[in-house]
């Protein structure tokens, strides 16, 4: 469920080169097996990597550091900031996507930064909308395929809180042009804090096999196959209770340590009604929170003539299971008049009590990917030239229940004003669609380098959208009958007018289509200007029609661009660029609290369009031997053009309000220093004041997030690396808060219990990076 900085490739990639400690350098490395013509694939798209813009040469470095650096989760890719809230990072395995989109069905699920990994990579925006088609950064990995050596690379990683990571990858050659790898990827992840039900937070298991045949003329032909068992509870853990001050701080509440204790319901079970079948069921949520995924993959790659290569690459997947989240809605009191007692013991209960919805999401997906691609050079030009035949088909149920617990670590579960079972409200803000989504596209991108001081990317992208989608109409409500029968809202139920809750198919067809141009001109050996804009339009996903409306609009377009000037020396380089970012036609589903009664929730569709000006810095700065340090300043003004949702007691209508969880100051700091085999490096990102509502009556003020590590080379078969989260201590809120969304005056709100997301707590981490 997946922010991004405006600045040129160029900066965006010296960015990148400067965050990732040593130790994660060994994927980018080429290996004695890697295909000459994927990797040249692989260089000439990768246009994000740092560039030294000289009049008589152009070089290009591909790195991965920064990309995993993620103060929020330790499985994901980083989002980097663009003005616009991103939904997700796009990731690239094999050329082809990970994922057809990010919801249902998450990119965890899928890919992890393993060493299964040959190299891996930043993404700029001009590619990311030519080639992928989406908005934004996005990374870039290749697999390592094995070659005519054997070679094997382990990592084993433990941290603070006793966190393990085990992962290998074995490859070589097997006789007669073929050649394997095999990789083992398990993650033992309990998290920050004991919880009481279940031993980890994230207990992944990804398992990887491939075969490779080339041929004397370079040709090559990969069979690869993997299987995914992922428990991920990360989402169903972000939550903790804060004390919220005015000056946008928080501070503790009964002793509660955010970050370090954990929130979730102590038995961690879970009642609800199934959204589809209507029977009432029960579940573990570590047991429930399960999701397989078989994968198949084939790629081929064949030298032509005249410096041509074509690429043919296709994948199947499924997935099937359960995702979900544990939403902390409104803080009600005993003391202004609510009675409540424990579930398990009917002992009477005084305090704070919490408000959850519970969603557990049942999925099935199957996603199917084909690409074929003609790679080439022709005089100045660098073409690459596609087509893209990408299929989903999902069946994505949501079953939501509403339930209260008290305000502490391992919270226990209540019965509010007199209730007998901790569980209401079933399925007020469940989801449901059932369907197939389709995108056939063709692309074109070409690098044009007339002189040695002018260079274009440009592309241009088209693509048929089809969906057709079975969703459901009917208002989510919990609802009492004339004869005291209580309803709720599942498939082939009634709702409270008499009608029978039904699928309604809907068929969307629709041309999406990309252009993206990114002009450089040296005009010194050493100064220059730089410039890039990329639009996009877009059809709505499958996901939009999982609520009771349909999409408000068919279609969403997104633009970004910058222009500014450069200057390298070799003790500098540097990147200053003023930039835009306009979104429209952005809808989605979201629950909202009324104010005037805290135990009324419910699931609203609302729009919006955001617009954001900004100019950023960025600066990479040699000073002496061994000693790098990147700095980057970023001032944007990111704005709601216009925000509104319809509930039940109110309809709200925004403009010109600030959107939500995106600073308007930003600055990044990232010196490190190597000597030999030794190096050390650090990593402090400031984020200025954020609104946590859209009325920008709640704030966070603003906060550090810091990493720091450092490795040593033993030999050429062993590094040793220690990294550090947030060395600095700090701890705390980020995010939004759900219970927020309608408070248009925070007045009397000084000193409320909120509950919200936060950012990882300190921890220390341990690798050990072995190549045999």
């Amino acid at each position: 469920m997946i922010s991004k900085h405006l600045v040129s490739s160029s900066l965006v990639a010296a960015t990148a080169l400067s965050l990732m400690p040593n130790a994660g350098l060994a994927n980018n490395m080429a290996h004695d097996g890697t295909n000459v013509n994927e990797a040249n694939n692989y260089t000439q798209l990768n246009n994000n990597a740092p560039i030294q813009q000289r009049k008589d040469s152009v070089v290009e470095k591909g790195s991965d550091r920064g990309i995993m650096l993620n103060a929020k989760s330790t499985t994901e890719p980083r989002q980097v900031e663009i003005g616009l809230p991103m939904n997700y990072t796009a990731v690239m395995f094999n050329g082809l996507p990970s994922v057809f989109y990010y919801w249902p069905n998450t990119t965890s699920n899928h890919w992890r930064s393993e060493q299964l990994l040959a190299r891996q990579g930043m993404l700029d925006m001009p590619h990311v909308a030519i080639i992928e088609g989406e908005i934004g950064y996005g990374v870039d990995s290749w697999a390592e395929l094995g070659g005519d050596k054997f070679k094997g690379k382990m990592k084993y990683s433990v941290n603070t809180f006793g966190s393990q990571n085990v992962d290998l990858n074995l490859s070589g050659p097997l006789g007669k042009g073929w050649s394997f790898t095999a990789s083992a990827y398990n993650n033992f992840d309990p998290g920050c804090f004991n919880l009481k039900f279940a031993q980890f937070v994230d207990r992944s298991q990804f398992y990887t096999a491939g075969l490779t045949k080339r041929w004397n003329d370079g040709s090559s032909l990969t069979f690869m196959y993997k299987y995914n068992d992922v428990h991920n509870l990360t989402s169903l853990a972000k939550y903790a209770p804060f004390r919220w001050n005015s000056d946008g701080s928080v501070s503790k509440v009964n002793g509660f340590r955010i970050g370090r204790d954990s929130y979730l319901p102590v038995d961690g079970m879970m009642e609800y009604i199934d959204m589809e079948s209507g029977e009432r069921k029960q579940t573990n949520l570590f047991d429930g929170i399960h999701v397989k995924t078989h994968e198949g993959s084939v790629y081929f790659s064949k030298p032509l003539q005249n410096d041509w290569t074509l690429n043919l690459r296709g994948r199947m997947t499924n997935s099937s299971g359960w995702t979900g989240d544990q939403v902390a809605t409104s803080v009600l009191n005993t003391e202004d008049g609510v009675t409540a007692k424990y579930a398990d013991t009917g002992d009477t209960y005084t305090g704070l009590i919490q408000g959850r919805t519970s969603q557990l999401n049942h999925i099935c997906v199957t996603d199917g990917f084909f690409n074929a691609q003609l790679v080439g050079k022709k005089a100045d030009h660098s073409w690459t030239v596609g087509v893209d035949e990408l299929f989903t088909n999902v069946r994505y149920a949501r079953s939501t229940t509403a339930y209260y617990h008290e305000v502490a670590a391992n919270p226990r579960k209540l019965l509010i004003n007199g209730a007998t079972s901790p569980y209401s409200n079933f399925n007020n803000g469940s989801e449901y669609d059932k369907g197939f989504e389709n995108k056939l596209a063709a692309y074109v991108f070409d690098k044009w380098e007339p002189t040695h001081s002018f260079r274009l990317s440009y592309g241009a992208r088209l693509e048929w959208s089809s969906v057709d989608v079975d969703d459901i109409a009917n208002p989510r409500a919990t609802w009492t009958g004339a004869d005291g029968t209580q309803h709720y809202f599942h498939i082939g139920g009634t709702d409270k007018e008499g009608k029978t809750i039904a699928q309604v198919n809907h068929k969307q067809n629709g041309l999406n289509f990309a252009f993206a141009v990114a002009p450089k001109w040296n005009i010194t050996d050493n100064f220059g200007l730089t410039a890039e804009g990329s639009f996009l339009r877009q059809f709505r996903h499958l996901e939009a029609y999982s609520g009771r409306t349909a999409p408000m609009f068919k279609s969403r377009d997104s633009f970004v661009g910058q222009a500014g000037v450069f200057y390298n020396s070799s003790w500098v380089n540097l990147v200053s660029a003023l930039t835009y970012a306009t979104r429209n036609n952005n809808v989605n589903n979201l629950y909202v609290t009324n104010p005037d009664n805290p135990t009324q929730t419910e699931m609203v569709a609302n729009s919006f369009t955001i617009k954001t000006f900004g100019w950023t810095t960025d600066a990479m700065l040699n000073l002496f031997k061994g000693f790098q340090l990147h700095a980057r300043v970023t001032l944007q003004a990111p704005k709601y053009s216009g925000y509104s949702f319809s509930t039940s007691w109110k309809e709200y209508n925004f403009k010109s309000m600030t959107v939500t969880k995106i600073s308007k100051f930003l600055m990044e700091l990232d010196p490190r220093y190597s000597v030999g085999p030794f190096a050390i490096w650090a990593n402090f990102r400031y984020y200025g004041k954020q609104y946590v509502n859209v009325g920008n009556s709640v704030f966070f003020k603003g906060r550090w997030e810091t990493f720091g590590g450092m490795s040593y080379n033993c030999n050429k078969n062993l590094t040793l690396s220690a990294n550090v989260t947030n060395f600095l201590g700090q701890s705390g809120a980020q995010g939004t808060i759900p219970s927020a969304d309608t408070r248009e005056d925070a007045t009397g709100l000084d000193g409320t219990v909120l509950a919200g997301e936060y950012i990882l707590p300190f921890q220390v981490s341990f690798s050990a990076n072995i190549k045999f």
